[in-house]
C-alpha cells in the first residue's frame, strides 16, 4: 500500500510538471522571444535594408549622416522614427503562421552593424495590424507602439526610397486617400471620396450638390488618387520672395489643394505662379506654395502641381 501511495504521488508529480510545462512555460518562452525582436543599441547600426515586393530601400550611415545609394542624405526623422519603434515593439498576439496579408506590404527589415546581421524580421500587415516574424522563428507576432496603437507602423517601415528623403511633404498611397478637394482659379471647387469600399463619389461643397457617377471619368479620378506619393519641395522661399504684397499674390494665385488621408493625415496647399527669372511674367519650371498655412512660403517644380490643377471637365466623360 506504501509503493502504490508513493507511485500515486510520484504520478501527480508528474502530471503537475507537464501541467507546468503546456500552460507555463510557453509563455515564458513567447516572452523570451518576443524580447528578441527589440533592437539594441540603435546607435550601433550602420545599415538598414527593407525589402519589400516591388522596392527595396537601402540606408547608411557616414558618421552621423544617413544616406541612400548615391550619397544623398535622408530625413533624419524618418530614420530616428524607424529606430523608435525598432526598439519599443510590444508583442499583443501569437499567431501559427502570417498567413495572408495586404498586398504589397510583406517586407524583410534588416539591421547591421559593421556589415555583421543584428537583426532580421519579416512583416507585413493584417486588418490594420502589424505582424512580424523573426528570421528563423516559426512563431508570428502580433506588433504595436505602446502609447502609439493608432500609428501605421508599416508606413513606418516603408521599403520606398522618397519616405526617407528630404523635403517631403506628402507620401501617401491611392488607397490611403480619402478626400482630394481643388478649386481651381474660375472655376468650382469639388471634392473626390473613397471610401472604404473603393468606391468613388464627387460633391460640389458650395452647392452641396453631387455629382452623378456615371458622369465622371473613373480611369481619370483614380488616376488623380495615385498622383501623391512623393510631393516634395525644393527650398523655402525665406525672405528672397519673389512677391511683393496680398494684392499680388491674389493676381497670382492658381488654386488651393486639400487632401485627407484614412488615419486624419491632413495637407493644404495654396498654390501661386512665380515670376521668371529672366524677367518672364511666369516661371515655367517652379510655383510658390503655402503649405498648410504655414509662414514659410515653399518652392516647388511645377511638375509635381500641374497634374493636380485640373479643372472637374477633366474628370467628366471623355474630356480628359
Amino acid at each position: 500500500m506504501k509503493i502504490r501511495r508513493i507511485t500515486g504521488v510520484i504520478l501527480s508529480l508528474l502530471v503537475i510538471a507537464l501541467l507546468l510545462l503546456l500552460f507555463v512555460d510557453p509563455q515564458r518562452s513567447v516572452r523570451r522571444e518576443s524580447s528578441k525582436i527589440l533592437l539594441e543599441d540603435s546607435f550601433r547600426m550602420d545599415h538598414i535594408i527593407i525589402a519589400g515586393e516591388s522596392d527595396t530601400v537601402r540606408l547608411s550611415r557616414m558618421g552621423e549622416i544617413w544616406q541612400l545609394p548615391g550619397g544623398e542624405d535622408v530625413n533624419l526623422m524618418a530614420v530616428e522614427n524607424l529606430f523608435f519603434a525598432a526598439e519599443r515593439l510590444q508583442v499583443e498576439a501569437v499567431h501559427t503562421d502570417l498567413g495572408k496579408g495586404e498586398d504589397g506590404t510583406a517586407r524583410q527589415v534588416s539591421f547591421l552593424s559593421g556589415n555583421k546581421l543584428v537583426l532580421q524580421y519579416e512583416i507585413q500587415s493584417r486588418d490594420g495590424r502589424l505582424l512580424l516574424r523573426l528570421a528563423g522563428s516559426e512563431r508570428v507576432f502580433t506588433v504595436s507602439l505602446p502609447g502609439y496603437r493608432e500609428l501605421d507602423l508599416s508606413r513606418v517601415y516603408s521599403a520606398s526610397e522618397n519616405h526617407y528623403r528630404k523635403h517631403i511633404l506628402i507620401d501617401l498611397l491611392p488607397s490611403e486617400i480619402r478626400h482630394i478637394e481643388l478649386e481651381k482659379r474660375g472655376q468650382p471647387l469639388f471634392r473626390f471620396s473613397l471610401n472604404e469600399e473603393d468606391l468613388i463619389s464627387c460633391t460640389l461643397p458650395q452647392s452641396d450638390s453631387l455629382v452623378p457617377i456615371e458622369l465622371l471619368d473613373e480611369e481619370a479620378v483614380r488616376m488623380l488618387f495615385t498622383y501623391f506619393t512623393s510631393i516634395r519641395y525644393e527650398e523655402k522661399a525665406g525672405d528672397s520672395l519673389p512677391l511683393s504684397g496680398m494684392d499680388e499674390m491674389k493676381e497670382r494665385w492658381l488654386a488651393s489643394l486639400y487632401l485627407e488621408s484614412g488615419e486624419g493625415e491632413k495637407h493644404s496647399l495654396q498654390i501661386y505662379s512665380l515670376p521668371g527669372e529672366n524677367g518672364e511674367e511666369v516661371h515655367m519650371f517652379r510655383a510658390l506654395v503655402i503649405y498648410n498655412n504655414s509662414h514659410d512660403a515653399l518652392i516647388i517644380n511645377y511638375i509635381y502641381l500641374d497634374v493636380l490643377m485640373r479643372g472637374l471637365s477633366a474628370y467628366i466623360g471623355d474630356n480628359l
